[in-house]
């Protein structure tokens, strides 16, 4: 080709939001031709240009403009250029050019979802096949596997794959996809990184769900009943903000392993009873300020990660986790010890602060816990 072809890219009058040219589907028409190295392609009202031509036969080089000629600033405009989406239940996959004016609001992406469908079914037929297959497989079976794509739908099909997880993890869904409670072998789910708000009560009819993710997403509150989820062990609610607890998650009745590291919890009053068979327990990086007495809840505890807060002492109560098997908690300025950390028998290993410890306090852990591997570290000067 040509330096000087380009493609000369028109939007409706006022437009805004997503536009897209859905590229190599079959029995659509071609692009118009190039003339005097300038390929004019003129979006409806629509936004969406479906088109038989592939994307290797048109200029790589783009300009843009408006159908009433008004004043165009390319900085109001972002261009996708590599945007697909993997048909998952067969080898094809929908390629596209995405344009977004000054929003990202469009329904360009579901198109492409829709297509899939339809070449699932054998009603259309794209041109492009998956260069690599979004089913993977590790010792435990199939997973589905599409991270960072930047999907807000997902195309039908996919209960008849016999896959035991899913990972959505960096897209823009803003519900978990309705396809996904189709997959009955389904045991685990990680939907984080995707601007979720709202916890769907739907999610129970996965029995066979045992680990989900909502890390790093919207949800702040969860007003569903969750004792029909019996097989649901390992629950991520991580980096969302939270500084009240949704109280519903203790309705999990064999909740194992709970991660709310890095939001802005402040104690322990949220742990009850209905904790109790908690093993693993991830606090960290919030802004707890003491190891309150709700450690009695806790017995069951192997694994406690609580560093990056604000304790500045290990009290007496510690010896309530009497199954306690590591402990960090390095990154709080930690002042006393209490003796009674000598009854955690089963402790292997502790990483913690020595920045306002005295030799004498390390070396009295030491008589304390004669079996367990201690990290000390050391943060500022002294």
């Amino acid at each position: 080709m040509n330096w000087q072809e380009h493609n000369y890219i028109v939007f409706p009058k006022g437009f805004k939001g997503q536009a897209g040219i859905i590229f190599g589907i079959e029995g659509y028409p071609e692009l118009s031709k190039t003339k005097f190295w300038k390929k004019a392609i003129n979006f409806p009202e629509t936004g969406l240009i479906i088109t038989s031509t592939k994307v290797e036969d048109i200029p790589s080089r783009i300009r843009f403009a408006f159908a009433d000629n008004s004043n165009i600033d390319e900085n109001r405009i972002d261009w996708d250029a590599n945007f697909e989406i993997d048909c998952i239940v067969c080898d094809k996959k929908v390629k596209s050019w995405l344009f977004f004016v000054d929003s990202k609001e469009g329904n360009v992406k579901n198109q492409m979802t829709e297509l899939c469908n339809k070449i699932a079914e054998g009603k259309a037929n794209s041109l492009y096949k998956s260069d690599f297959s979004p089913i993977a497989k590790d010792e435990k079976g199939k997973y589905l596997w599409l991270h960072d794509k930047g999907l807000s739908s997902l195309p039908n099909g996919l209960s008849n794959l016999d896959i035991y997880k899913v990972i959505l993890t960096g897209n823009s869904f803003t519900e978990i996809p309705p396809q996904i409670y189709e997959i009955a072998s389904l045991e685990e789910l990680i939907m984080a990184v995707n601007p979720i708000s709202k916890f769907q009560c739907e999610i129970s009819s996965l029995k066979s769900l045992k680990s989900i993710s909502f890390a790093n997403t919207k949800i702040k509150d969860i007003n569903c009943d969750l004792s029909q989820l019996k097989k649901l062990e390992h629950f991520d609610i991580s980096r969302n903000s939270l500084a009240k607890f949704p109280e519903k998650i203790k309705t999990i009745p064999n909740l194992t392993w709970l991660s709310l590291d890095s939001n802005l919890f402040k104690d322990f009053s949220f742990i009850d009873n209905r904790l109790n068979k908690l093993e693993t327990l991830y606090l960290y990086s919030n802004k707890v300020k003491a190891i309150s007495k709700e450690t009695r809840y806790l017995g069951n505890l192997k694994e406690l990660l609580i560093f990056d807060n604000e304790i500045d002492n290990i009290p007496d109560n510690i010896s309530d986790l009497k199954n306690l098997e590591k402990l960090e908690i390095w990154d709080n300025p930690i002042k006393f010890i209490s003796p009674n950390i000598a009854q955690l028998s089963k402790l292997k290993s502790l990483r913690i602060d020595d920045d306002f410890l005295t030799q004498k306090n390390k070396d009295k852990l030491k008589q304390w816990l004669p079996n367990c591997e201690i990290h000390f570290q050391t943060r500022s000067k002294k």
